[in-house]
Order: structure tokens, then C-alpha cells, then sequence
């Protein structure tokens, strides 16, 4: 079944190629989407694909790059 999620990543995410490391991952996966810096200092992703797929970017996200 093929769902979007957002996902909003907060903490050390900005200056640290966290969204590039997000966007290879996710492109591994076979989802599409974008990532987004936020003013707070976090991470926005809006990624569309396979609910395995797109749970395997979620856990990837919890630990990063």
C-alpha cells in the first residue's frame, strides 16, 4: 500500500547533511518526497511509498546518518 508520512526530525539535524543523508536513504528505499529545514532548527520529510519502505526510513531517521 503506498502512504505519505511526515516526519519532523529535531535535534542535531542542521549543518550536518542530515536532509542529503535523508535523501540517499530514502532514494535506496524507492520513496519520493522532500526534506525541508525548518526555523526551528529541525527537519521536515514528506515522503511517499511503501508502508515497509517507509517505516525502514522512519527508523533510519530515529538514528540518522
Amino acid at each position: 500500500m503506498v502512504q505519505t508520512f511526515v516526519i519532523v526530525v529535531s535535534g542535531k539535524v542542521q549543518g550536518v547533511y542530515y536532509r542529503q543523508s535523508a535523501k540517499q536513504k530514502a532514494q535506496e528505499l524507492g520513496i519520493t518526497g522532500f526534506a525541508k529545514n525548518l526555523p526551528d532548527g529541525s527537519v521536515m520529510l514528506i515522503a511517499t511509498g511503501a508502508t515497509e519502505e517507509l517505516n525502514q526510513l522512519v527508523d533510519w531517521c530515529r538514528k540518522g546518518p
